[in-house]
């Protein structure tokens, strides 16, 4: 029996790090936001038309945020709208009845991310509750940094894909041609080269409740948003400690 996937990201664009398992898997595309950023531009259309090109499904079941309104729900500590997509998801997911769910990792480097994974294990973590002899294999992928081949060859339940040539360059031009994105695309080719994206790697989620991984005090997200506070850049920043911990806390329902 084929296995049944579904790829949950928080930003349009962040399915170009998942291009062989869109291509090969063909899993159906839930996205939270639809990437508008300051400008109101949504980019949405453009993922919609690369993630159908590769044969998978964009599953337009639910008005994604844009990113105003998500920052603004972040602000003003309204749980109860990040609850409703959590809900939303959680039936969608039920309803498919898929086998395994890949997503965004837990970085501190976007907090829009870092929601989509704490949705994620959230729902998993419900799912395993209700259903305990359905087991749902739960896989994120970096986004700020370049796959780390070696760390998943040490553990067996990860996953690593080597892109041929092909798709190595069917990869890169996808990116490149995906206007909003060009300059991020060239900026990570330019950091990490170009062969760094011949391989994508998914991490096995074993711990559902992890909010933190970061080392330094404060998630790079919150670093920067104080700077730029202190330049006179933002009026206000987006605070671990006081707007995201309580976002974790009431996806995966537990209390640190």
């Amino acid at each position: 029996m084929k296995t049944k996937s579904a790829l949950i990201i928080g930003h349009p664009g962040h399915e170009l790090r998942a291009f062989k398992f869109l291509k090969d898997s063909k899993p159906d595309v839930y996205i939270l936001t639809d990437g508008s950023g300051q400008n109101n531009d949504s980019r949405l259309y453009q993922s919609i038309k690369l993630i159908e090109s590769l044969g998978a499904t964009y599953k337009n079941t639910f008005n994604p945020f844009t990113d105003k309104e998500l920052y603004n729900i972040i602000l003003s500590g309204d749980l109860d709208k990040i609850k409703q997509v959590k809900e939303q998801l959680l039936i969608l997911i039920k309803e498919n009845n898929y086998d395994e769910i890949y997503g965004d990792a837990l970085e501190g480097f976007n907090p829009t991310h870092d929601i989509c994974r704490y949705i994620i294990n959230g729902i998993v973590a419900e799912l395993e509750k209700s259903n305990p002899s359905k087991s749902i294999l739960n896989y994120d992928f970096v986004l700020d940094k370049a796959p780390d081949i070696l760390s998943q060859k040490k553990h067996i339940h990860n996953l690593s894909f080597e892109l041929s040539p092909l798709e190595l360059e069917m990869k890169i031009k996808a990116g490149l041609n995906y206007p909003e994105l060009k300059t991020e695309i060239e900026m990570a080719i330019e950091r990490f080269g170009v062969s760094a994206f011949s391989w994508e790697s998914y991490t096995r989620i074993t711990d559902l409740n992890q909010i933190i991984n970061w080392k330094n005090p404060l998630p790079y997200y919150e670093e920067i948003g104080r700077k730029r506070v202190a330049s006179g850049a933002y009026k206000t920043c987006i605070e671990f400690e006081k707007h995201i911990k309580p976002i974790a806390e009431v996806c995966l329902a537990t209390t640190v």
